[in-house]
C-alpha cells in the first residue's frame, strides 16, 4: 500500500458493525523493512481535523499478525459510532527503531439509519 493513494472504504451504517480490515501489509519498495513492525494505530477525523475514533494496537483493537512481516488486522467495530458524515483515516505505524509514519490514508462515510 502507498501513500499516495486515498482510499474510500465501503460505506457503514451509523451504529451498524465496521468489519474492519484484514491481510493488511505493507512493504517498502517490494523488500522487507530493517526493523521489526511494533504499534500500528488507526486514527478517524472530522472535517476539523478532530479525532473521532482511535483504534491501536496497543489497545488489541488492531493485532499484529506478522511484525516481521508488517502483517495487521484492524478489528470490527461494533457498533461504529462516528457521527454521520464522511470521515477521513490514516494508519500509522511505527517500527522497532521507532520510526513513526502515516502509510496510508483515505475516507469512509458514515450512513443515516434508514432503518430507525
Amino acid at each position: 500500500m502507498s501513500c499516495n493513494t486515498n482510499i474510500t472504504l465501503s460505506p457503514v451504517v451509523y451504529r451498524d458493525t465496521w468489519d474492519g480490515l484484514s491481510n493488511c501489509s505493507f512493504s517498502s519498495d517490494g523488500n522487507a523493512f530493517t526493523s521489526n513492525l511494533s504499534v500500528v494505530r488507526m486514527f478517524f477525523r472530522d472535517e476539523n481535523g478532530d479525532v473521532g475514533l482511535q483504534l491501536s494496537s496497543a489497545d488489541s483493537e488492531i493485532v499484529i499478525d506478522d511484525a516481521s512481516n508488517w502483517e495487521f488486522t484492524v478489528n470490527a467495530v461494533s457498533p461504529m459510532t462516528l457521527s454521520i458524515g464522511v470521515w477521513d483515516w490514516s494508519i500509522e505505524t511505527k517500527d522497532a527503531q521507532n520510526i513513526v509514519k502515516t502509510r496510508i490514508f483515505g475516507s469512509l462515510e458514515i450512513l443515516d439509519d434508514a432503518t430507525q
